[in-house]
């Protein structure tokens, strides 16, 4: 008994110095743990750590049920549709139809610019009088006609300039001169002069060139006719006569096609004065022809020569524009 008791003693024992122990280890936590928490407040580490939890929360919105509204969906039809595509597609027209014009604009540019020539002739005539009032026109044209002279009535500055006779050969002029004074004492050589007239044009608009040549071809038929009255003073050779018409039909042909491509809005008024001074034209040589084949040759020279009149008329008015 007393051996058993001797150990119960020990066994009490450590079970006390153990539980002392474990009381001290918790008290040291404690202080070390509220020493460390004293430390740790006076540093403002709480304060600073709440202000930022706290603007961390005021940045997240609140999910307040009286901030959301249903709107009522908008319902789109077919007509809505059909009219946004349909503007969409105007408006991609408009840009690609902006851009070949740009192009288009810029590809003109960058083209060589060329020159039309159309030669500038002078004719010659025997002027009988220069009419500012045209009252005076009737007795002068009557004196004419009945002594058979070719005549034919020109504007110039404002004047009304009766010329009988033209030839580009100067001496045949003249060689009418004795004739005309019979009637118009007052009579005198004078010289017609049409101007050169050039043409700037791209290859776009080559047509021009065309009507340049075709009007030189004009030119060149007038200085056949000259040559055709000079030689036919006694006996006129119709066949040869009605030949040189013929062809300045064809010239005229080819200048009215060519002026048909005119789509030029500069040359506007180019291509009206133009086309009317070669309607008028195809007039006179259908009454220039008639009247040769009645053997009236003085009117077919008289035709003549208010063609030649009408052409410098013409490019006068090119000039001026």
């Amino acid at each position: 008994m007393n051996k058993r008791r001797t150990i119960y003693r020990g066994f009490n024992k450590r079970r006390k110095t153990k539980v002392i122990k474990i009381a001290a280890i918790g008290m040291s936590i404690c202080l070390i743990g509220g020493y460390a928490f004293i430390k740790v407040k006076d540093m403002k580490v709480f304060t600073k750590l709440s202000s930022k939890v706290s603007s961390l929360t005021d940045k997240i919105p609140s999910f307040n049920l009286d901030n959301f509204k249903l709107e009522k969906p908008k319902i789109t039809s077919s007509d809505d549709i059909s009219k946004e595509l349909e503007d969409i597609q105007k408006e991609k027209s408009k840009e690609v139809e902006n851009e070949k014009v740009e192009k288009q604009s810029q590809s003109e540019l960058s083209e060589d610019i060329k020159l039309a020539i159309i030669e500038g002739w002078n004719v010659n005539t025997v002027q009988v009088a220069s009419v500012e009032n045209d009252s005076d026109m009737p007795k002068i044209e009557e004196q004419l006609t009945q002594n058979k002279i070719p005549f034919s009535v020109v504007e110039i500055d404002g004047l009304k300039k009766v010329q009988t006779y033209a030839f580009f050969d100067k001496e045949s002029a003249r060689n009418h001169m004795d004739e005309v004074k019979k009637v118009f004492p007052d009579a005198f050589l004078s010289q017609m002069k049409v101007p050169l007239l050039s043409l700037e044009y791209t290859e776009k608009y080559s047509y021009v060139e065309d009507i340049s040549k075709q009007l030189n071809n004009l030119i060149s038929s007038f200085q056949e006719e000259s040559k055709f009255w000079e030689s036919n003073k006694d006996k006129v050779d119709l066949s040869q006569y009605n030949n040189i018409l013929t062809n300045r039909k064809k010239i005229i042909d080819n200048v009215k096609k060519e002026a048909d491509k005119i789509d030029y809005s500069n040359m506007d008024v180019f291509k009206q004065n133009l086309v009317k001074y070669l309607n008028d034209m195809e007039e006179k040589i259908t009454m220039a022809s008639k009247a040769a084949n009645e053997q009236n040759y003085y009117i077919s020279e008289s035709l003549y020569l208010s063609s030649m009149q009408g052409y410098f008329s013409f490019i006068n008015s090119i000039n001026k524009a």
